[in-house]
């Protein structure tokens, strides 16, 4: 696109032509006539002028006429010779008191007939300056639309690419030109494009590569810790020893924790390589009663009654959602959890209330970011991908989460949508 800077400053120059072509064209009249042609001619007539008609006149370079005091004609050269004083006047010739005798004879009208000559003239040289103009303003757009071409819209293309691969976008690519004078540096540009998508690509490979790894690790971990919990629970039905049930419901409990934290590390994995399934179906509200109870290890918990009704929700994410914030509760509030239940505009609602501190409301706004924790869980194992994951799966599955302080303590709302 042509600047439009350019554009005004090359119609301006334009402008300036046009109109000294006019003030040269309307100029007045500033001819500077033949001297000695005229005293000449004035000589001559003051030597003959008793005899006008029958005096011996030169070849005189003017044309001139010769009137009385009164105005009447008393000599005229030729034809062409201006006889009206007002006339000659008016036309820049040359207008003279004929002194005789020591007095005003007459008067000589000297024809210069400049004026003709000089509206030609002056004609031409403002035509001439408007075609210098002319051509000048046109020969200006060319070089400037040869600057264009070759110079400012080789950067501008630069100039894009620069924004396009800061933005990330390593697949803009300059088109190659090596007849402009940015032809090498394009083609260095574009070669830094493609090592810079590579070094992209390779890096996006290693990141997935790592997180195949890490879901891999934490998918084969999970085996040995569900052995150790189900061994623990095998001892601890057939163990008399009050002390030894205690360490083995130690041994479980720590299991359970890890068996979290893996979780929570195996889903994130997934969710980054987008390969966390959520398959969500129809389903009785009953189900939640099982799940809250086996979240129920502590015996803290107070479920009040579930109405019957059919959830949209994928069971073993549901589980995983309802079991990460019980023991969340278990974890930061160690209190009893009274959970409730609601029917509202289409959803089912879960009311997930413990008795503890809560959390600092600065916290509140960012406690569903990746990896945040909050400063009341400094003091506490997490990794803070809990509630995250928690909200990406209610999501998967047309729900919502939302946690909130309350004068009881911490209540977490878990929307479920009917189906």
């Amino acid at each position: 696109m042509i600047n439009k800077k350019i554009v005004a400053a090359l119609s301006a120059f334009f402008l300036i032509g046009c109109l000294l072509s006019y003030t040269v064209y309307n100029l007045k009249p500033n001819i500077k006539n033949d001297v000695i042609e005229i005293n000449r001619i004035y000589k001559e007539v003051t030597n003959n002028w008793e005899n006008l008609n029958h005096a011996g006149y030169s070849n005189f370079l003017y044309p001139f006429c010769v009137l009385s005091n009164n105005g009447n004609i008393l000599y005229k050269s030729s034809d062409k010779a201006i006889i009206d004083i007002s006339s000659a006047l008016q036309n820049g010739d040359i207008v003279m008191d004929i002194e005789y005798q020591d007095k005003i004879a007459g008067k000589l009208i000297i024809t210069t007939d400049n004026s003709a000559y000089f509206k030609i003239t002056q004609k031409k040289l403002s035509l001439i300056i408007f075609a210098v103009f002319s051509l000048l303003t046109v020969l200006s757009f060319i070089y400037y639309f040869y600057l264009y071409i070759n110079i400012i819209k080789p950067f501008k293309s630069l100039e894009q690419f620069a924004k396009e691969i800061s933005s990330g976008n390593l697949d803009f690519t300059l088109e190659m030109n090596k007849n402009n004078i940015f032809g090498s540096f394009t083609q260095s540009f574009d070669m830094m494009r493609e090592q810079l998508s590579t070094t992209k690509r390779q890096e996006f490979l290693a990141n997935q590569s790592k997180k195949e790894l890490v879901a891999s690790l934490s998918h084969d971990i999970k085996t040995p810790i569900t052995s150790i919990k189900l061994t623990s629970e095998l001892l601890m039905v057939t163990v008399k020893d009050e002390k030894v049930k205690t360490k083995l419901n130690t041994i479980y409990q720590k299991a359970e924790q890890i068996n979290l934290l893996v979780t929570d590390l195996f889903n994130a994995a997934l969710d980054d390589l987008e390969q966390l399934s959520i398959s969500p179906v129809e389903t009785y509200s009953s189900v939640l009663k099982a799940i809250i109870l086996e979240a129920g290890c502590y015996d803290k918990i107070t479920l009040h009654t579930i109405p019957d009704c059919l959830i949209y929700a994928d069971i073993i994410r549901l589980n995983q959602v309802i079991v990460n914030v019980i023991y969340n509760s278990y974890k930061y509030a160690d209190t009893m959890i009274d959970i409730n239940f609601e029917l509202n505009n289409g959803y089912l609602e879960l009311h997930i209330q413990d008795f503890g501190k809560g959390v600092d409301e600065d916290d509140l706004p960012l406690i569903f970011n990746k990896f945040y924790r909050g400063k009341n869980a400094a003091a506490k194992s997490g990794s803070g991908l809990g509630l995250y994951i928690c909200k990406k799966i209610l999501e998967e599955m047309d729900g919502e989460i939302y946690c909130s302080n309350n004068t009881k303590g911490f209540l977490t709302l878990i929307l479920l949508k009917l189906a």
